[in-house]
């Protein structure tokens, strides 16, 4: 089993508060009442304050997509370097003994990839094998573990590097006037998130394995979630019909995976759960019977910094890592969910 034994986020310094992010909206939706009275959204999202690149100002001054497209370049890369540098500190691993680089995003094009970027800043060796991963949304942090996985199977005595990169400020748009705009606009925030994973024959390593991992790809469900490419950038799809997916579709495919390994539901000491939203924490609540204290993680994530698409799953569990204690036999579960429509599901153990 591929073993977590170093992670680290990375957070950019400007602090913006629900309320002055409502503001902004009220100002550039100002003279759209059908559109003011959505921003209720922002005191009912589970999100209490986000972290972004830039100040409110930039946001609100009409930027176009090759201006924030660019800056998604010039500052992500930033983020991601400072997240990949404090994994591998805290691994105890040299740059120079990773051998594979996995990197996720979904807020931003780059050719090359940041992942490319990125091994010169590290110091990374130049016959790295990297696999940059777009589109997989939410789910990419989870499932850049699991690639990682699936690639130290067949390398055990190898590393892998796993970098999760969202600036989801950059998508904000203020010609972007539909009602799921305004929900992204309460949601989403910025953040980097950066996993050293080990072969199971390298010595020395300690975090919780990777017991087992699955991912599903549900049918008829591409409407679901994704991005509508625009010449004004990126536009959010999101359905009102995710909340009753996670009601109904998921909770057997949830139910087989832990069944298959031997995992009853009340066996698991973590749920790390992508915080998707207020609504769908009620549902994960509701569907896997979980009290306050198996949701704190992900509910103490989505107040503290929102939704940060792929990086989230991995903020929650460098959370639990470093304030949760875990013990040694003790177990957690990883969920998380994006476009495709797709869950990705790790099993850990301590």
């Amino acid at each position: 089993m591929s073993v977590i034994s170093g992670i680290a986020t990375a957070l950019p310094s400007h602090v913006v508060t629900q309320e002055a992010a409502r503001r902004v909206c009220e100002q550039v939706h100002a003279g759209r009442p059908d559109l003011l009275r959505l921003l209720r959204v922002f005191a009912t999202s589970g999100v209490e304050k986000r972290h972004f690149v830039f100040p409110l100002e930039y946001y609100a001054s009409g930027k176009s997509f090759d201006e924030r497209n660019a800056d998604f370049i010039e500052q992500g890369v930033q983020l991601a370097e400072r997240a990949a540098r404090a994994s591998l500190e805290q691994a105890r691993i040299p740059p120079d003994q990773v051998q594979h680089l996995i990197f996720a995003t979904t807020t931003g094009l780059a050719t090359p990839s940041i992942d490319a970027l990125l091994v010169r800043r590290l110091g990374l060796r130049s016959d790295i094998r990297r696999s940059p991963l777009f589109g997989l949304g939410c789910a990419g942090g989870a499932g850049a573990l699991i690639r990682a996985q699936d690639v130290l199977r067949a390398y055990p005595k190898d590393r892998a590097l796993v970098v999760a990169l969202e600036v989801c400020g950059q998508v904000f748009s203020t010609r972007a006037v539909d009602r799921v705009d305004i929900v992204g606009a309460a949601l989403f925030g910025d953040g980097a998130a950066a996993a050293v994973v080990s072969g199971d024959q390298m010595s020395g390593s300690s975090g919780p394995r990777i017991r087992a991992s699955r991912t599903v790809l549900f049918g008829d469900t591409e409407g679901l979630m994704g991005w509508r490419f625009t010449s004004d950038g990126m536009r959010l799809k999101l359905s009102e019909r995710v909340t009753g997916f996670v009601r109904e579709r998921l909770r057997p495919e949830v139910g087989r995976f832990l069944a298959e390994n031997s995992m009853p539901p009340d066996h698991v000491n973590f749920w790390i759960l992508h915080p998707g939203g207020r609504r769908i924490l009620e549902a994960y609540r509701d569907v896997f019977s979980l009290g306050d204290e198996a949701l704190k993680w992900t509910k103490t994530c989505l107040a503290n910094v929102g939704n940060l698409s792929s990086a989230s799953v991995l903020f929650t569990l460098a959370d639990v890592m470093a304030r949760g204690n875990p013990r040694e036999g003790q177990r957690g579960f990883m969920i998380a969910l994006g476009p495709g429509f797709a869950s990705e599901m790790l099993l850990l153990n301590w």
